[in-house]
C-alpha cells in the first residue's frame, strides 16, 4: 500500500488514502496585524461561486452590525480567476476590515478571507497582493 503525505505545520502525516481536506486553515500575520482564514466547501459545484459569495455576504450582513461591502471584483489567486468582496463591520464593539476571495479548484471550492481589526493600510494590502499572486496551486487533480 502506498502511503500519501499529508502536510502539516508539524511535520507530515502517512496516510493510507487521498484525503478530502475540510480543514480549517486560520494563520495570523504579527508584522500587519492581520488574520488569514482559508476554508473549503466541497459541496459547492463549479458555477456557484458567485451564489456562495452571495451567501456568505448576507450571513455576515445578519450576524454582524454596521455591515458594509464592496461590490465584488474578477481578480486572480495564483493565476486562477476568482472573486473578491471589500467589507468591513462590527464585531463584539471591535471594527473588522475583511477581504473575501472565493475560487473555485478542479474539486471543490476554496474561501479566503484576509481580515484586519483596524482600517487596511498600504503594508496590510501589499501582504495581501502578495498572498494572492504568490499562490502556487498543488500538482494533483485534488486541488
Amino acid at each position: 500500500m502506498t502511503a500519501i503525505s499529508f502536510p502539516l505545520s508539524e511535520g507530515a502525516l502517512a496516510l493510507p488514502e487521498a484525503v478530502q481536506d475540510q480543514s480549517v486553515t486560520l494563520l495570523r500575520l504579527p508584522a500587519t496585524r492581520s488574520t488569514l482564514v482559508v476554508t473549503r466547501a466541497w459541496e459547492v459545484e463549479a458555477g456557484q461561486q458567485e451564489a456562495y459569495l452571495q451567501q456568505q455576504l448576507a450571513k455576515v450582513k445578519r450576524d454582524m452590525k454596521k455591515f458594509s461591502a464592496e461590490a465584488p471584483e474578477d481578480t486572480q489567486f495564483g493565476g486562477i480567476p476568482a472573486r473578491e468582496v471589500a467589507m468591513r463591520f462590527e464585531n463584539q464593539g471591535v471594527l473588522v476590515v475583511q477581504k473575501l476571495l472565493v475560487l473555485m479548484t478542479a474539486t471543490h471550492l476554496m474561501a479566503l478571507t484576509f481580515s484586519r481589526a483596524a482600517s487596511f493600510d498600504a503594508a496590510s494590502l501589499a501582504v495581501w497582493q502578495q498572498i494572492k499572486d504568490g499562490f502556487i496551486p498543488a500538482a494533483s487533480a485534488e486541488v
